[in-house]
C-alpha cells in the first residue's frame, strides 16, 4: 500500500491552507484532522493520560533510538526526548504535521536530538534493525495492520520494544454503532478490536512478551479536554468552534457520538518485543 493511497483512503480534503477551508471541506475533515485544524495538541483516545502509561512501558534509556510513528505535530516526540535523554525519529503521513513537527522541534532547540520526516508506517523508509524501540498511538487501526506491525517489527533491533495505543470495543457494538462510528470518523478505512482482537493482532506479527491493559475514554470528555490542552488552549479551540458554523456542526456531530454510545467504546495499550 503506497503512502497516497492511504492518504487517499484517511483524508477527505486534499487542501494544506486550513485558513481557507469551505463549510463543505470542515464538514468532511476527518475526526484527527479536524482536531488539528481547531488547534489540538493531543490527539489520541488515551490523551496524556495515555501518552503517559505508553512511556512508563517504553522508558527509553539515555542515549537510545526512538521511532514515533504517526507523531502528527511534534508534542510527544519532544516530550519524550526532554524527559528520556534519548534521540527521536519522528514520522507522520501528513506534510502539514511535518512542518508543524518542524516548528516546534526548532522552537524548543531539540534539532539534535529530534528529527522528523514524511513516512509511512506500512513502507518504513529505515533500514532493518535500526531502533531500540517503536510506539505509536491510534495508527494501526487505520492501517493494514499485518503489515504494519510487520514493518514495525522489521525496524526493531533484536531484543527491541514496541508500545502502542489503539481504541478499542470496550464491548461488542451493534452493527448501526459501529458504522455510525466509522462514518462521525470520516475514515475509509478503520477497524479496531477488543483488547483480546489486539493482543491476537501482536502475537500474529511475531512479537513476544505480548502484553496489554484496557482503559477508559476520556478524551472528548469536559475533564479529559481540559487534562489534557490546559486552560487557555481548550478556551482557544473553543472560541474557534464558535466562530463558524461548520465548526460547530462538526464537533456536535463528533461529540455528540461518542458521548452517546460511550459504553461501547475504551482504548488499550499495548506491547511486545522482538
Amino acid at each position: 500500500m503506497s503512502k497516497n493511497y492511504f492518504s487517499s483512503l484517511i483524508c477527505k480534503t486534499a487542501k494544506t491552507d486550513w485558513n481557507n477551508l469551505t463549510h463543505d471541506e470542515i464538514i468532511n475533515l476527518n475526526t484527527y484532522d479536524f482536531m488539528a485544524y481547531l488547534g489540538k495538541r493531543v490527539i489520541n483516545p488515551g490523551g496524556i493520560r495515555g501518552r503517559d502509561q505508553v512511556l512508563n512501558i517504553l522508558k527509553p534509556k539515555p542515549g537510545s533510538h526512538v521511532l514515533e510513528i504517526g507523531g502528527g505535530s511534534g508534542h510527544a516526540a519532544c516530550y519524550m526526548a526532554k524527559k528520556y535523554q534519548c534521540h527521536v525519529t519522528t514520522v507522520d503521513i501528513s506534510t502539514r504535521s511535518i512542518r508543524d513537527a518542524e516548528k516546534l522541534i526548532s522552537e524548543k532547540g531539540l534539532s539534535n536530538t529530534v528529527r522528523c520526516e514524511v513516512g509511512d508506517v506500512n513502507n518504513l523508509s529505515f533500514n532493518d534493525e535500526t531502533f531500540d524501540y517503536v510506539i505509536c498511538q491510534a495508527v494501526i487501526m487505520f492501517v493494514d495492520q499485518r503489515r504494519a506491525l510487520s514493518e514495525v517489527r522489521r525496524v526493531l533491533k533484536n531484543g527491541g520494544v514496541f508500545v502502542g495505543l489503539e481504541f478499542s470495543w470496550k464491548k461488542s457494538p451493534p452493527s448501526d454503532v459501529r458504522e455510525r462510528t466509522y462514518h462521525v470518523c470520516g475514515c475509509k478505512t478503520l477497524d479496531f478490536h477488543s483488547l483480546d482482537g489486539w493482543m491476537e493482532k501482536l502475537h500474529e506479527a511475531s512479537l513476544a512478551r505480548v502484553k496489554g491493559a484496557e482503559h477508559p475514554f476520556s478524551l472528548l470528555s469536559p475533564r479529559g479536554f481540559l487534562r489534557d490542552e490546559g486552560w487557555v488552549n481548550s478556551l482557544q479551540i473553543a472560541g474557534k468552534v464558535l466562530r463558524r458554523k461548520a465548526n460547530m456542526v462538526r464537533m456536535s456531530e463528533i461529540w455528540s457520538h461518542f458521548s452517546r454510545n460511550i459504553e461501547y467504546f475504551s482504548y488499550v495499550v499495548f506491547s511486545g518485543e522482538k
